[in-house]
């Protein structure tokens, strides 16, 4: 009898182990981030003390600590003294280089929307991130610009040129079947061509961002457009009678419309977006740089992260291009001033505003361009609180995510930063930056930028 039970003994010690060796392995795949202060996304009050528990990259369960309990063996991160945002979406990049994905992550720039590249390497590289065989921020991608003539510098190896109807129909079916999330309409394009873009776009529900010059953002808003690129077409809708059917091919952007607004026209405008839910890309880090002088801009000391290749263009640049754009330098200033009142006035109706950057834009560097925009966004008038609605939950909206992304709440996926600092004091603390989770996945910020530095100076 002692024998069998003692083998009972032995059998039931076994099966404890066994069970708590399961129960262990299965905890371990869950991550715990405890004690920090919560701000999530959704423009609410912070929660100090908070708990938020990830499990198969989405977040299972987000409170106060002690409102929940969090599963015995699960790893965990002491967040005390730390501030918890969602991951920040950079809404306007230029996604160049397999490099720029660990310079987003760096600086919890968990999602971006490309706006123009080669379609290929775009739509190659957003599926393998999606498939985890890449590590990078998620990728919503438009594929090629659509206009009705090359644009006259980099960008014109992914211009798609459409000249009549049937054409704009055919590149609208074309990206369709390339599965892009986005359809982009470039400068000079006429306004049939636009119409029936948009048009065949909605067939497709593929949403629509504009770079827009020929035509103007009030015409664009009232066919459809999704989200204006720059703040342009608006300068164009608020002078009224002029006439920009032959813009010059250089005026991507100008100082010249903006000077001479109607501003007794402004509200109209913005009712008009408001009621057909048009959302305004501001760029106001394009914008500063073309108000700064070229030694302004090699201060940026995050320039040396970049490839050689970028660096070298980025000189290039200041010695030719950059010299012609900004002959008049005073009349960019006040270009960047009067967009910044009417996106103000826009944000108090109730607009909603995102950050996008260009990057890479000479010297907006992959990421740290981001907290850039959000200063500037600040500087402008918004509250810092605003500022983060801008770079979380309204772009999750306009990318029609707001179920996966956005905002830190339960059965989201979970992208978010771990700050050392109260960003809503200081906006510039959302710099300030410890751990970023991407998918549910730690990313240790310090590490990685070691690494940068490491993989940088190998490559020289």
């Amino acid at each position: 009898m002692k024998k069998i039970a003692v083998f009972f003994s032995v059998l039931t010690l076994y099966f404890l182990i066994a069970l708590l060796a399961v129960t262990y392995l299965k905890d371990q795949k869950i991550l715990v981030i405890k004690g920090g202060t919560l701000i999530d996304g959704t423009g609410k009050s912070p929660v100090e003390n908070s708990i938020i528990i990830i499990e198969q990259k989405k977040i299972k369960a987000v409170s106060q600590a002690g409102k929940i309990h969090p599963p015995l063996f699960a790893r965990t991160i002491d967040a005390r003294g730390k501030f918890i945002i969602p991951g920040l979406v950079d809404m306007h990049v230029h996604f160049l280089n397999e490099s720029f994905s660990d310079l987003f992550l760096l600086n919890g720039v968990t999602t971006t929307r490309d706006m123009g590249n080669n379609i290929d390497f775009i739509i190659t590289l957003r599926d393998k991130i999606n498939q985890g065989i890449l590590q990078g921020p998620s990728i919503f991608v438009s594929g090629y610009l659509i206009n009705n003539r090359k644009i006259p510098f980099g960008a014109s190896q992914y211009t798609a040129v459409v000249k009549n109807p049937k054409e704009a129909r055919k590149i609208v079916a074309l990206l369709a079947r390339r599965k892009v999330d986005w359809i982009k309409i470039y400068m000079t394009l006429p306004r049939n061509l636009v119409r029936i873009i948009i048009k065949e776009a909605n067939k497709y529900k593929i949403p629509v961002a504009g770079h827009l010059r020929r035509v103007d953002a009030e015409l664009a808003a009232r066919w459809g457009i999704k989200t204006l690129e720059h703040t342009t077409g608006v300068s164009e809708a608020l002078l009224g009678e002029e006439n920009f059917e032959d813009a010059p091919p250089l005026w991507t952007i100008s100082n010249k419309t903006w000077l001479h607004v109607d501003r007794t026209k402004y509200e109209g405008l913005i009712d008009l977006f408001l009621k057909k839910n048009v959302y305004i890309t501001a760029n106001l880090t394009l914008y500063q740089g073309l108000s700064s002088t070229p030694d302004e801009l090699k201060k940026n000391p995050h320039i040396k992260l970049m490839p050689e290749i970028f660096q070298n263009g980025w000189k290039n640049y200041l010695s030719r291009r950059f010299l012609e754009l900004t002959k008049d330098r005073e009349s960019w200033k006040i270009t960047k001033k009067k967009i910044e009142e009417f996106i103000i006035l826009f944000k108090e109706k109730g607009g909603k505003v995102l950050t996008g950057t260009d990057t890479p834009w000479p010297y907006l560097v992959p990421g740290f361009s981001l907290h850039k925009e959000l200063e500037l966004l600040v500087e402008a008038g918004f509250s810092p609180m605003e500022a983060l609605l801008a770079a979380t939950k309204y772009p999750a909206e306009a990318l029609n995510q707001e179920k996966n992304l956005g905002t830190l709440e339960e059965g989201k996926i979970a992208n978010l930063i771990l700050l050392n600092a109260n960003p809503l004091d200081d906006i510039r603390q959302t710099q300030n930056i410890d751990i970023v989770v991407k998918d549910g996945i730690v990313i240790q910020r310090e590490r990685l930028y070691r690494s940068l530095l490491k993989r940088q100076k190998s490559s020289q």
